[in-house]
């Protein structure tokens, strides 16, 4: 199968390296803008350590986002979510009927993309999805050298329109590195993203900890307390009970971790203290100004908050940490993130929107 990898950051070069173990013919391209480790790539060849041990030599690595995507069956976004719709932008005019576009780690970028799709004079009869997260936790220690730490046992994914998700899922079959299971639309997947439980908690609790000239630490279980814990429960309380105004019965965030990693830990302390996935190595960011905040807060948490602002829910946990992550990092995350009350859901009944998400109308 000929599938074409967006992105060459950890996941991205992780991804392609392994798809290409598993006999695919892999296309790794990064944007000419930002190259990241494209460049530093010798003989098109990349090194998995850790979970998966081998050297693979890929079918190429491109700049050109034409010959990246045009001869493609599946194309994977493995990109900092603020790149997903400007990078899906420059692949619109290229794209060819029957291509599925999935975007990993997607935070409801599914409903942008086919929104955009949409808008397109002449759109091709493409495929739109998004996954829950990377199928790996890994790291690229440097160019061409990735050490995949686990690879998750499942991955929930969900189409839009809902109605796609089948087909997509028996496409992705042969070739994903993990069991995917169907949500039943990208919101429901969207309220399932579990990056912006933890990782904001972990980020403002520590902020004093974490940037230039400060000791690197286990970022998980030297930087989750108990109290830490307890704040990331109430988030995901919150969370929880959003979705229940949406009919929806999702899962804890402790639950959808012990399925990644096929753990049975009884509490988030625990988890996150005891994991040897977490913390196999330390994973500590280098700056306050980090995806942990940058991506989790104004495309995971903002979009949970303005849906329960949509359903007439308060979740004053959730405006604490927008406020708070704002302030650290001199953002201003309600105005410039995903808000889906206002992008998608204005006026619509919890029916409609359903109806919308499983038919795209």
């Amino acid at each position: 199968m000929n599938i074409s990898i967006i992105g060459c950051g950890h996941g991205g070069q992780a991804l392609a390296a392994h798809l290409t173990l598993l006999g695919h013919s892999i296309t790794l391209y990064a944007d000419e803008q930002h190259p990241g480790d494209l460049h530093g790539i010798h003989a098109n060849t990349i090194t998995l350590t850790g979970k998966v041990k081998a050297t693979t030599t890929l079918t190429a690595l491109t700049t050109d986002i034409e010959l990246a995507v045009r001869s493609a069956d599946i194309i994977y976004l493995s990109l900092p979510t603020h790149a997903h719709l400007p990078q899906f932008r420059k692949m619109l005019p290229f794209l060819v009927d029957n291509q599925i576009v999935v975007s990993l780690a997607g935070n409801f970028s599914a409903l942008y993309l086919y929104r955009e799709l949409r808008q397109h004079p002449h759109p091709p009869s493409i495929h739109i999805a998004d996954t829950a997260s990377l199928p790996y936790a890994c790291r690229a220690h440097r160019p061409g050298h990735v050490e995949i730490i686990e690879i998750k046992q499942s991955m929930q994914l969900a189409a839009m329109p809902g109605h796609s998700t089948p087909f997509i899922m028996a496409r992705l079959a042969a070739s994903f590195p993990c069991k995917l299971s169907a949500s039943t639309s990208v919101l429901e997947l969207g309220l399932n993203i579990t990056s912006a439980i933890s990782h904001p908690a972990i980020m403002i609790t520590n902020a004093g900890r974490i940037g230039e000239g400060q000791a690197s630490f286990y970022f998980y279980k030297e930087g989750i307390s108990t109290s830490t814990a307890n704040l990331i429960q109430a988030l995901d309380n919150d969370r929880i009970s959003i979705g229940q105004r949406f009919g929806l019965q999702l899962p804890t965030y402790l639950e959808n971790m012990n399925s990644f990693y096929g753990y049975d830990f009884t509490s988030i302390h625990d988890f996150f203290t005891q994991s040897t996935v977490h913390n196999a190595l330390k994973l500590c960011p280098p700056s306050i100004n980090t995806r942990y905040l940058t991506q989790d807060i104004p495309y995971v948490m903002l979009p949970w908050y303005s849906l329960g602002q949509h359903a007439r829910y308060q979740s004053d946990v959730m405006k604490a940490f927008i406020d708070l992550a704002s302030m650290l990092t001199g953002s201003r995350f309600f105005s410039n993130g995903r808000n889906l009350a206002e992008d998608f859901l204005e006026g619509m009944s919890v029916s409609e929107i359903h109806h919308m998400l499983m038919h795209g109308n």
